[in-house]
């Protein structure tokens, strides 16, 4: 597959890009620094603003999928960074005829908040409120367009290597998800690239974490 990632020299972005051409697919990095990449074979770097839908657009020809794991680390204020990339990836995909698009978001985002535990609303209320409100806006626009989306709800990240043992819950089927549940980044990078394969997440919000006793129809292993 020919890829197209936004936030490829991100932490979780990186490894996604890692595993994609270890895979033996091509990436095509749409990046603020071109220059933050190493030359590697498959792999080619596009520089540009991810609120720009016409330079998304002009990258995206020819790709079989998009990937974005776009994050906003510390923080505070988004600036609506991922409602505004969000609008532009949606245009620039309708434009070009590009149907698949993953983004990695976050458990917390939407309705997902009234599913988790206790201690888990309040940290995301106390630390991420502005973040998690971004995000749920661009979803808003991702989720009403003719797109084949998925969004990945990963629940609190690690740095752990890839586990193999992925557990993807559809946040339909979740009733609560008790406690504060772990998932390393190349987990969540695996699980995307799983999808983005498969199409078995098409137009569905995954939920994504490991170790877990919860029990529901829905638990799979990736």
């Amino acid at each position: 597959m020919k890829f197209l990632v936004l936030g490829a020299t991100g932490t979780t972005g990186t490894l996604f890009v890692d595993q994609a051409l270890e895979a033996g697919h091509e990436v095509i990095a749409y990046v603020r620094d071109a220059a933050k990449l190493p030359a590697r074979d498959r792999l080619s770097a596009v520089t540009g603003n991810v609120r720009d839908a016409n330079g998304l657009a002009e990258a995206m020809q020819g790709v079989d999928a998009v990937v974005s794991a776009l994050g906003l680390g510390r923080a505070k204020d988004p600036g609506g960074l991922i409602a505004d990339s969000t609008r532009a990836l949606v245009e620039a995909a309708e434009r070009t005829g590009t149907r698949r698009v993953l983004i990695m978001s976050a458990f917390g985002v939407g309705e997902s908040l009234s599913k988790a535990s206790a201690v888990a609303r309040f940290m995301y209320n106390s630390g991420g409120k502005a973040t998690f409100a971004d995000k749920a806006a661009g979803e808003a626009m991702l989720t009403a367009s003719d797109l084949d989306w998925t969004l990945a709800y990963p629940v609190l990240l690690t740095n752990k290597p890839n586990s193999g043992k992925v557990r993807a819950i559809d946040l339909k089927e979740l009733d609560r998800l008790p406690g504060l549940p772990r998932i390393s980044r190349a987990d969540v990078a695996a699980f995307l690239l799983g999808a983005a394969a498969s199409g078995e997440w098409s137009r569905r919000i995954a939920v994504l974490l490991t170790g877990t006793a919860l029990k529901t129809r829905s638990l799979r292993p990736l």
